[in-house]
């Protein structure tokens, strides 16, 4: 695959693959990928260090405490995943939590945001025979209060049988002004793999699917909110890296205590989630974030070598070669002989040179986050202005101006790299 992209550059006019994966988005050059992840990755360390020592110290209480049998007394690659569950676990209870977030409150949760900040709401609406592909598809309209009915999204919620497990947003068709005046509607799906709800008991969200769910609003209603004279440039049709704003943007309101305890509450006795059980439950979305951002560093820095010109120390070295130099080189946890992560590293496939996005879009997105909603995550006048400065242009714009027109800005990478590591400042339980 790699061989074969690289083919694809160079009939392209490009030296390699990223150089042509990133024209016209946000960070425009791998010269610029890289400064960014590298200043990300030194301001980091120290914090992921601690962050590494503290999960040591549990694996060596536990080795003790249970007398379980431990090969390696190092934190090793596989083991950071656990140790964030076990710390998560002690905060709150996994399965009792979910009975605050039955499907039915979490679209009530979502509407109250939508209609706080946009003036919009979400509408189920009947679909016509034959319209949808599966009888368990809800179809929403979202309508604003004025310009009546800005979009329609069809849920396809529930896990069944041959249904790609994959959480995503896909376009039908997107929004464009067409010849007779009128605006073309946009039409999209959310893709999701909720368990169907029982003959007692409603489908009850994990807390991932719970900002799966607010995530991937974010990206329907980037492409609702979109108001362009093209469709193949409305909402989501833009550069990656800016395309996952409004859905990483989204993940900071389902963080939020102010806006949880607006909409969860228990399915069966209506108790509001509160309280200490409310805080612990925000509060272990902040465990572990420099070690957890200092992972995505890595797996984004591997996807710029691999599809860029990687200057390897090793003559003739395979991608398990450069995957260990980079692991060794900006990853707090060092490589293991033998083993090859990047073969089932999925995201190589679909994001291509293009896996820094999600860092590069958490940076915009905490900067709005902190700017208009933080104080206030229900601000209409600000949410106003987040749609007409940014949302409404989709890709008709460069990123780069609508960011600017919004924050006051021009997003360089540094601005970026300081952004992403003040979010981690406020939001760490860790003080680096």
């Amino acid at each position: 695959m790699l061989e074969g992209r690289q083919i694809i550059a160079s009939m392209t006019g490009f030296k390699t693959f990223a150089e042509r994966a990133l024209k016209g988005t946000l960070a425009e050059t791998p010269e610029n990928v890289w400064n960014f992840l590298e200043n990300i990755a030194e301001k980091i360390r120290d914090g992921a260090r601690k962050e590494y020592e503290i999960m040591r110290s549990i694996k060596m209480e536990k080795k003790e405490t249970d007398s379980i049998s431990v090969r390696h007394d190092e934190i090793m690659p596989w083991d950071p995943p656990y140790f964030a569950n076990y710390c998560r676990k002690k905060l709150y209870d996994e399965e009792s939590i979910c009975d605050y977030f039955s499907l039915g409150v979490c679209m009530e949760g979502l509407n109250m945001v939508f209609k706080s900040l946009f003036d919009v709401t979400l509408e189920n609406v009947k679909p016509e025979e034959g319209e949808v592909w599966h009888y368990d598809i809800y179809k929403l309209a979202v309508t604003h209060r004025t310009e009546g009915i800005l979009g329609y999204i069809y849920c396809d919620f529930f896990d069944r049988k041959e249904k790609p497990n994959q959480d995503c947003h896909f376009t039908i068709h997107g929004g464009r002004m067409k010849e007779d005046g009128e605006y073309q509607l946009p039409i999209v799906v959310l893709h999701l793999n909720f368990m169907f709800p029982g003959s007692f008991t409603p489908t009850l969200l994990q807390p991932s699917q719970l900002e799966n769910l607010f995530h991937e609003f974010g990206h329907a209603m980037h492409s609702m909110l979109g108001r362009t004279q093209y469709q193949h440039v409305t909402g989501t049709r833009c550069p990656i890296d800016f395309a996952e704003v409004p859905s990483v943007l989204m993940e900071y309101f389902v963080s939020d205590p102010r806006v949880l305890s607006a909409f969860a509450k228990h399915y069966k006795t209506g108790e509001p989630l509160e309280g200490e059980r409310l805080m612990n439950f925000c509060k272990s979305k902040r465990l572990f974030l420099y070690s957890d951002y200092q992972l995505q560093v890595f797996y984004a820095l591997v996807d710029q070598a691999f599809h860029g010109s990687w200057k390897s120390d090793t003559y003739d070295c395979s991608y398990t070669d450069i995957l260990r130099e980079i692991q060794n080189k900006y990853y707090g946890i060092p490589h293991v002989k033998d083993t090859a992560w990047h073969l089932r590293f999925g995201h190589l496939v679909g994001y291509g040179g293009k896996y820094y996005s999600y860092l590069m879009s958490r940076a915009v997105a905490s900067r709005i986050w902190r700017q208009f909603f933080k104080d206030d995550p229900f601000n209409r006048e600000n949410g106003e202005r987040y749609r007409q400065e940014l949302l409404a242009h989709g890709g008709e714009r460069h990123p780069s101006e609508l960011i600017e027109a919004l924050l006051g800005e021009k997003p360089t990478i540094e601005m970026l790299t300081e952004s992403l590591v003040e979010d981690l400042r406020q939001r760490s339980l860790i003080p680096a």
